[in-house]
């Protein structure tokens, strides 16, 4: 015959070792959504911070490009993408790409001496001066252009204009009055070339690639780290290890 206090007893233990295997699951599945998530974010962290000590002109906006996505899953297969959504812009200045005219001409690069930050900047609203070329642009603004030909480096577009009074560092269009006063002088609008060489100012995929072969050793270390805060008492499950 059976011990009713024995039964009793083995009944309570099973069901304590139950609860206590649910909440163990339940601790690891936490903490391994948690390493990964983590991870993700100091790789993110990693890369934004890259591009903002790069020196570009646009690197507040390119830095906010570089996004996280958390994948919480079900069970233990949580995921995290680290990803760019200008991947083209950030390719071409990781790796030193070779720029070229479409049409297989020039490239024309403004004279940052002229437009401030290197960069012709289009003004008014829709329609045709939305699709108006650099050049015509400078044109409206300067007046006609020359081409110089330098057949040994950067050819130019050159104008004649006057230098403004009141705004140090600006160029303006040349008036008759001022040609014929003689208070203008030849400026370089653009440069034109036939190709150009990027600068690697971004290590994007140095960091991509250190963090694709840290992931283990690095997602483990937090793992444990969150696995020992959510422990209220000693561990049941042990530690983890990476096949």
């Amino acid at each position: 015959m059976h011990n009713p206090t024995s039964v009793q007893l083995q009944a309570a233990l099973q069901g304590n070792f139950d609860a206590e295997m649910k909440a163990g699951l339940s601790r690891v599945q936490s903490a391994l959504q948690k390493a990964i998530f983590e991870y993700a974010q100091e790789t993110q962290t990693k890369w934004r911070q890259d591009i903002l000590a790069s020196g570009l002109s646009n690197a507040q906006k390119l830095a906010k490009t570089v996004r996280v996505k958390r994948y919480p899953n079900e069970g233990m297969n949580p995921a995290a993408q680290v990803y760019s959504t200008f991947p083209l812009i950030q390719r071409a200045f990781e790796q030193g790409e070779v720029i070229r005219s479409r049409d297989g001409n020039w490239l024309t690069i403004p004279n940052p001496d002229v437009w401030p930050g290197g960069r012709v900047r289009r003004q008014g609203g829709r329609g045709v001066r939305e699709r108006e070329s650099s050049v015509g642009i400078a044109e409206r603004r300067f007046g006609p252009l020359r081409f110089i030909y330098n057949p040994h480096g950067a050819s130019m577009l050159v104008t004649d204009a006057r230098r403004s009074r009141t705004k140090a560092g600006t160029f303006r269009y040349a008036s008759a009055t001022a040609t014929r006063r003689g208070n203008v002088e030849t400026i370089v609008v653009f440069f034109l070339v036939k190709q150009a060489r990027l600068p690697r100012m971004l290590r994007g995929k140095v960091i991509r690639d250190r963090a694709a072969r840290n992931a283990d050793a690095s997602i483990e270390r937090l793992f444990a780290r969150h696995f020992e805060q959510a422990a209220a008492g000693p561990a049941l499950l042990g530690s983890s290890q990476s096949e």
